[in-house]
């Protein structure tokens, strides 16, 4: 497929929930919402099902599906309305339906022309009476005003993790297939795809900020697996049942059935969504993800690309991989590197080199998403300079660099300012975007070609062809590490309190129950085997397996922590469950984690450090970052080493030690853990759930690299809801089907069904 193909513009017709009113604000930037409106959440939801004739059903009402986008919608509801404007992307406002007047501001996003219709999605606001829009190309840090003249916006310096600050957008239903198929993005078939929608990546989901995501129908036709699925980044403010991690949140969704996600975008960037089950992701199952919001520097009208995302690749399952890696210890090696699912391999027929196409002189925006399996790359335009804006769905100070380093999991919004005379500075006016995998960061079995996109200025193709750049990259340097340290700047300030989780008097924190650790250290350690007690498939012998806490990690599918939180003292007697419990905190109290990657010390129980980096990932908070460093934690006499852990003794571990950054530290929700050094995090307790602390690189987390986190346990009861009665329906059909051994690949042995931690 072309790489700069058009895209379908995706439709944007919604029923309307009426939503519960956040009251009154003194402070200015919150809205004054007059409406009583009940809680999406808490509504009953009809499923999206597919009839007999294969049609979309809503209740009795067949729905039509926008292909490009998965969007789920009733003709009768689709109108292209009359739109007033005031200037370009702002003042723009509905005049009426053919259901009856809708009123409220419309907000006009800035999609370039390349990713479909001009403009694209409009963010409309039906409830926000007495506002207008104030984005646009002059002002990208205003999202909404006051019409009044009051001067009360909502804005870059709004407080998103306040629900009554944001504002109250519009419910938007999707409906996607999981299936599988032979796929081939780089020229070269890979047998064993499995995808949303048919096709790799999955759609591109856009929505507003203040949007409620609130039907996300997942149909799964896959043969031998179950799934679930993870919208990466998403807060999933007191909604943690619909963070889509199989065994933690809910029983994988079993062949044959749906499930329904539900919440809310109370954050704007960008995202990706991707399965929880084992490492079903690396085989193709991913997305991105688009909300829309204000930004904290200027770009020109229409000049926001889809977001692009990079990840490595192989010509196998990674199932198929996964055996070899048991079986030897070793991480399998990659073979391709793709952009947006494109990719170029051997020397047949290949697809065309991702390309976007500049105009002069104007900023554009870029979106840049990690969805790699085991590689961290640099990415990079040849003579170009990338203006930094946001970091995960972080808005930060604006920085330059002429290279970025994105871990997986992590995301970038940047702006690349297009020269005034692009062919000036270089010949054709055609330069290679680059997307070089960072070393000891990634694993190739060849080099794979770095020279993976191409951005052109001139849109009108020459009579012989488009021709390859001839652009030279700039010199920088390409080690496994995160963006600096202190480039990281947030916008909208915090500053930490004192961790509630730690006692100061404690004399040895190791001797702390293990439900209550809060230094983990990474390691790999030889578990199972024919005469353990341990769960862990093959068990033919011992294997080497990662892990953070008391075992290597491993959930059981059919009984999901959600529903066993009455059982509490039983799963935390299960090492290879990995729960660390936080009871009693207040929403304003921090709690402070320390994680490290010593390469020999301690000496545990038989465990083995050694040298390796890793994208730590926390569902269900931004956490800030207190302090990220390459030095180990831990003394190594033999190397007269003298670790920094002696610097942050429970007593010192506190805000008053100025080796610790409380005062507005960088925060995202992935960090890379540097190779034999650590990092000191910090979050709010203020999302009661289940939630989970994993490595990124998916054969680390499928080996157990993770944790489990259970959060204001005795809060639990009131998220849920009635959503616990629709989890224990898919926990019932799971069982019903895994119970079948002729359900399982292997199936005359049923107890190999899940050889791997399950996520």
């Amino acid at each position: 497929m072309k790489a700069a193909s058009v895209w379908t513009n995706i439709v944007q017709i919604f029923n309307f929930f009426t939503f519960s009113s956040p009251g009154e604000s003194d402070v200015a930037q919150k809205p004054l919402i007059p409406h009583t409106k009940p809680d999406p959440l808490s509504t009953q939801v009809i499923p999206i099902v597919k009839d007999e004739f294969g049609q979309l059903r809503h209740g009795d009402r067949i729905m039509v599906q926008e292909y490009s986008s998965g969007m789920v919608y009733h003709p009768d509801e689709y109108e292209l309305v009359p739109l007033r404007t005031g200037g370009d992307e702002r003042s723009y406002v509905l005049n009426e339906d053919p259901i009856g007047p809708i009123v409220g501001p419309i907000v006009r996003t800035p999609k370039n022309g390349q990713e479909g219709k001009e403009g694209g999605l409009n963010c409309h606001y039906p409830y926000m009476v007495g506002w207008e829009p104030c984005y646009g190309p002059e002002n990208r840090t205003c999202w909404l005003k006051a019409a009044d003249g009051s001067g009360k916006r909502i804005d870059i310096d709004t407080d998103y993790e306040n629900p009554a600050a944001v504002p109250e957008g519009k419910t938007r239903r999707f409906y996607f297939d999981i299936s599988e198929q032979p796929i081939a993005p780089d020229g070269m078939t890979m047998e064993h795809g499995k995808v949303f929608q048919r096709r790799y990546p999955g759609p591109w989901i856009e929505a507003c900020w203040g949007d409620w995501i609130a039907e996300v129908t997942i149909k799964n036709n896959l043969r031998w697996n179950g799934t679930s699925v993870h919208w990466h980044g998403i807060r999933q403010f007191e909604s943690f049942q619909h963070d889509g991690v199989n065994g933690i949140t809910e029983c994988p969704i079993a062949p044959g059935e749906t499930f329904i996600y539900r919440f809310r975008a109370l954050q704007y960037g960008s995202a990706w969504y991707h399965s929880h089950y084992s490492l079903q992701y690396g085989d193709g199952l991913l997305g991105p993800i688009t909300i829309y919001g204000p930004s904290t520097a200027q770009f020109g009208a229409n000049e926001a690309f889809r977001p692009i995302l990079l990840s490595d690749w192989n010509h196998r399952s990674v199932f198929e991989d996964w055996p070899l890696m048991m079986s030897t210890g070793i991480a399998p090696e990659m073979t391709n590197i793709l952009i947006n699912g494109t990719g170029q391999w051997g020397w047949g027929p290949q697809p065309e080199k991702y390309t976007i196409w500049l105009d002069e002189g104007q900023a554009h925006m870029l979106i840049l998403v990690n969805a790699a399996v085991d590689t961290t790359f640099v990415f990079s335009i040849d003579n170009h300079t990338l203006e930094v804006i946001e970091a995960d769905f972080v808005p930060i100070k604006p920085y330059n660099t002429t290279n970025i380093k994105i871990g997986i999991g992590q995301r970038y919004h940047v702006l690349v300012h297009a020269h005034e005379n692009g062919y000036k500075n270089e010949r054709y006016g055609n330069y290679w975007m680059r997307a070089t995998p960072a070393r000891k960061c990634s694993k190739f079995a060849f080099g794979p070609d770095e020279q993976m996109g191409i951005v052109r200025y001139n849109r009108t193709e020459p009579a012989k062809g488009w021709s390859d750049p001839l652009s030279e990259p700039s010199l920088f340097d390409t080690m496994c590490a995160d963006e600096p340290y202190d480039k990281l700047v947030p916008w909208k300030k915090w500053t930490v309190g004192d961790p509630v989780n730690i006692d100061p008097t404690i004399v040895d924190p190791q001797t702390l129950p293990n439900s209550s650790q809060y230094i983990f250290n990474v390691g790999m350690i030889e578990s199972g085997g024919p005469n353990s007690s341990t769960p862990y498939i093959p068990n033919d012998k011992a294997y080497t397996r990662w892990m953070m806490h008391e075992a290597p990690f491993r959930i059981n599918f059919s009984d999901p922590t959600l529903l066993a939180l009455d059982r509490l003292d039983e799963l935390i007697n299960k090492p290879y469950l990995d729960v660390v419990t936080l009871s009693n905190a207040t929403s304003e109290q921090w709690v402070w984690m320390v994680i490290t990657a010593p390469d020999k010390i301690p000496q545990e129980g038989g465990r083995i450090f050694f040298p390796a980096a890793h994208p730590m990932h926390l569902h269900g908070h931004d956490f800030a970052l207190l302090r990220q460093s390459t030095k180990n934690w831990y003394d190594d006499d033999d190397i007269g080493h003298v670790g920094e852990g002696r610097w942050f003794t429970p007593d010192k571990l506190n805000c008053r030690n100025d080796k610790l950054k409380c005062d507005n530290p960088p925060r995202r929700d992935v960090v890379l853990l540097p190779a034999t050094g650590y990092v000191i995090i910090a979050f709010k307790a203020d999302n009661p759930g289940v939630w989970i602390l994993h490595c990124h690189i998916a054969f680390h987390a499928s080996s157990g690299l993770a944790i489990q986190i259970i959060e204001n346990k005795d809060k639990i009861p009131d998220v849920l809801k009635k959503d616990k009665e629709k989890i224990e329906e898919g926990c019932r059909s799971w069982r019903e089907w895994h119970g079948n051994p002729m359900n399982h690949w292997d199936w005359h042995h049923p107890d190999h069904f899940q050889d791997d931690s399950g996520v």
